[in-house]
């Protein structure tokens, strides 16, 4: 039981004088009464339960202990049932014994070993209880309808709490209404409960103020999440998902189940999350590395790049476990929310489930793997059986091959360096990486468009993003909440790089050149960092025509270095501040029309080829950094600016329209956010055009109504989830999902499947060499017994 009090009204209870005191007949005067002078509390009457717990509740803070509520009997006078509570007792916190306390004297050990005790098993935890006696005893006046005490026991068999201790009384702690209703919004906008119980201790000059703990505000939380959960986790959710769609016409949500009828995985996304993978979805970065704490499950996320070059998210779901046909089901769902739209590029890890389903789902769509998922499963698999170098030359094959017959060249060479001429066919790791070196090597990978994408770090980043509106306690719903709070954070972080695009002037360190000056109102000021880099590193470059080869509207040339550049490999390594000029600002026709010097005895680095179309103003870089990332690069740059100098070729001196993609520029969001009247309309489209998506879908039979699920391939039947009834709801349960940590039955990764099959192995091969060199012991000494 818990009974608040506060310091406030709290009076001198000790401090009674009995001579010559008048008889008490009200219960608000309990600081005047003594257990130990009866005709202090005689007279008392209390009209309520409630009166009798505050008047006792108040003693009991003052004088130094808890209570607890030890009676409650209907039963009257007459040992009859009634309708109304006649007897009551109240009792001190350490009252009686904890079952099984070796502290209770009538506890017999089960043993007559003097030497041994075995007492009945208790769980280790520190006992309150050591059979306190003191208590207040009371009863019904049947004839007033008043209680009244009879018996009053004020003596207690271990010391009372000190003063500055009378705060963590258990009692006496208690969130009110008003400080559990901020609680509970402070956790709907994804603020963690310390956090809260900090902000709200601020707000009384600190948490030792509070008549709570942190303990009691997480149980105030958790109670309230219990009292949803009476209805079912899974009715709650597909309530949640119901209202979701209700206030977001677009919405979209699809839900696995078993044959049993239990939901095993949930797929969603809004309509901005579609209307984002309309823009940005050429490429897509898949991840399943996030668990939900209390489910254990996976969060599979869809993000991408924005034209911010940022992270978006396009859409996720919860998965029951990350198996292929859970996969096939997900990218199935996906593709159906999208319109089937299939994007260009996917980035996943090295999951076999996942290569078995990304080429069965998204076929015609380059499936890139993780270049940094597949440096860990290198040391993962091999482990010492590869040299030091083995993994510096693996990163040269993922990165800087330039083409087929070079990787494989280099892959022979790596192998004979790094194994010492052992075998390798049984490694399978080694030969299934091999099979899939389309998917990872730069061989293949500069061929296809991944906006700079090489690994999976915006889902990575991502994780840890949502790992600040997440705690481990969160249930099913609270996850729900909270995610949504997640999600509006990185819009409101894309809303302010739309107001800071479109009110500020973006910096450009070559004001003179043409060429910067024709994009730099077209890109974000993120996307202008990139190409302003890339012009920054021309100026390190030379050319050189290639006179034996094309013609007057078609020319070859080759450009080159003589010293090492830093090349900004990925995305995000550069902003605005990365912008330098090396020239002081200016760019000047003349720079680009130096004499040629001979570099015959020079070495030439990142020497590339660059094919120029005079007549569609079209370029070709060898190193497809335009076909790779959208952007072109530092080769093309120095070209551009030695032909836009002639006269001949003023049609040049900007960049094509064809090489400035529409995903990078701020068409996309800033035009229609500078006017209120304009943002408005575009919205109120979005949202039309979604309810005449939804019901042309639907009116052909396709499965877009949001209150369907879809059945797994083991499931027997498609359900569909309506409206709970009154009573036990029918809605189907959420399927149970072993804790991966305490289970037996825990679900492993390949990572751990692999590391164990090579354990078994190595152990194997073990006690076969002990079990022959035994043999040959044995063996040894029997041809010496013989021999004597």
């Amino acid at each position: 039981m818990d009974l608040t009090s506060t310091s406030s009204g709290i009076g001198d209870i000790l401090s009674t004088e009995a001579s010559g005191s008048e008889p008490l007949t009200s219960s608000d005067s309990s600081q005047c009464c003594h257990p130990d002078i009866k005709k202090s509390w005689d007279t008392l009457v209390f009209h309520s339960i409630k009166e009798v717990e505050d008047f006792y509740g108040q003693y009991a803070y003052k004088t130094g202990f808890s209570i607890r509520s030890m009676l409650k009997s209907k039963n009257n006078s007459k040992n009859k049932k009634s309708d109304k509570i006649h007897y009551l007792r109240y009792v001190c916190n350490k009252e009686g014994f904890k079952k099984g306390s070796l502290l209770n004297p009538n506890n017999k050990p089960r043993s007559d070993s003097p030497v041994v005790i075995e007492f009945e098993k208790v769980k280790e935890r520190p006992e309150e209880r050591v059979g306190c006696k003191a208590g207040i005893y009371l009863k019904l006046d049947e004839t007033l309808n008043v209680y009244k005490i009879y018996r009053w026991e004020g003596t207690h068999c271990h010391e009372l709490h000190r003063k500055e201790h009378h705060r963590y009384l258990r009692s006496f702690r208690e969130v009110n209404e008003v400080q559990g209703q901020l609680a509970l919004i402070n956790s709907k906008a994804g603020m963690s409960m310390r956090t809260s119980y900090e902000v709200m201790g601020q707000g009384v000059g600190g948490t030792e103020n509070l008549p709570f703990r942190f303990s009691d505000l997480k149980n105030y939380l958790m109670t309230i999440c219990s009292k949803e959960m009476i209805r079912g986790e899974a009715t709650v959710i597909q309530e949640f998902f119901r209202n979701e769609a209700m206030l977001k016409p677009s919405f979209y949500y699809d839900m696995q189940v078993d044959a049993a009828e239990d939901i095993a995985s949930i797929f969603w996304a809004d309509g901005i999350m579609q209307l984002d993978y309309s823009l940005f979805g050429d490429v897509i970065s898949f991840d399943t590395t996030y668990r939900t704490n209390n489910q254990y499950r996976p969060l599979a996320a869809f993000l991408g790049f924005d034209n911010h070059r940022k992270s978006v998210l396009f859409g996720a779901a919860l998965l029951y476990d990350e198996t292929a046909a859970t996969f096939d089901w997900l990218f199935t769902t996906f593709l159906k929310c999208m319109s089937n739209k299939k994007p260009q590029t996917i980035y996943t890890d090295q999951a076999t489930a996942l290569l078995k389903s990304v080429p069965n789902i998204f076929q015609g769509v380059f499936h890139g793997l993780c270049s940094w998922h597949m440096s860990e499963n290198a040391k993962k698999n091999l482990g010492t059986r590869a040299n030091s170098s083995f993994f510096d030359e693996l990163t040269i094959l993922i990165s800087n091959v330039e083409d087929e017959s070079d990787f494989d060249y280099n892959w022979d060479q790596m192998m004979k360096n790094c194994f010492d001429g052992r075998p390798i066919s049984d490694w399978t790791w080694l030969v299934q990486t091999h099979r899939n070196r389309m998917h990872w090597s730069s061989a293949w990978v500069k061929s296809h468009f991944t906006a700079g994408l090489k690994t999976t770090q915006l889902s990575e980043s991502f994780n840890a993003f949502l790992r600040g509106f997440l705690q481990p306690d969160h249930s099913l719903v609270q996850f729900f909440s909270h995610f949504n709070v997640m999600v509006q954070r990185m819009r409101d972080n894309h809303a302010e790089l739309d107001f800071k695009a479109a009110n500020t002037r973006t910096r450009n360190n070559y004001p003179n050149s043409q060429l910067m000056r024709s994009v730099v109102k077209k890109y974000t000021p993120a996307s202008f960092a990139f190409i302003h880099r890339q012009y920054d590193l021309s100026f390190k470059y030379y050319y050189q025509e290639d006179t034996s080869k094309g013609s007057e509207l078609n020319k070859f040339f080759k450009v080159f270095t003589i010293e090492k550049v830093d090349d900004p490999d990925e995305v995000d390594d550069h902003n605005d501040d990365d912008a330098h000029n090396d020239n002081g600002g200016a760019s000047n026709s003349d720079e680009f029309q130096e004499i040629i010097p001979s570099f015959e005895e020079l070495d030439r680095l990142d020497e590339r080829v660059v094919t120029v179309d005079i007549r569609s103003k079209s370029f070709s870089c060898t190193c497809h950094m335009f076909e790779n990332r959208g952007f072109l690069c530092r080769h093309v740059f120095k070209i551009l600016e030695f032909l836009g100098g002639s006269v001949q070729y003023h049609c040049l001196k900007t960049i094509p329209a064809q090489y400035i993609l529409k995903r990078w520029t701020r068409d996309l969001s800033t035009r229609v956010c500078e006017d209120e009247e304009a943002s408005k309309i575009f919205l109120d489209g979005v949202i039309e055009a979604g309810k005449k998506a939804e019901e042309l879908l639907f009116s052909k039979g396709i499965g877009t109504n949001p209150s369907s699920v879809t059945p797994s391939k083991s499931s027997k039947a498609i359900v569909v989830v309506g409206e709970p009834s009154s009573g036990k709801s029918t809605a189907p349960k959420f399927k149970e999902r072993p804790n991966p940590i305490k289970s037996k039955k825990r679900l492993k990764s390949d990572y751990e499947k692999a590391r164990e099959r090579q354990k078994f192995i190595m152990e194997r091969k073990k006690q076969k060499r002990e079990d022959e060199e035994a043999l040959k012991k044995k063996s040894a000494a029997g041809e010496m017994q013989e021999q004597q």
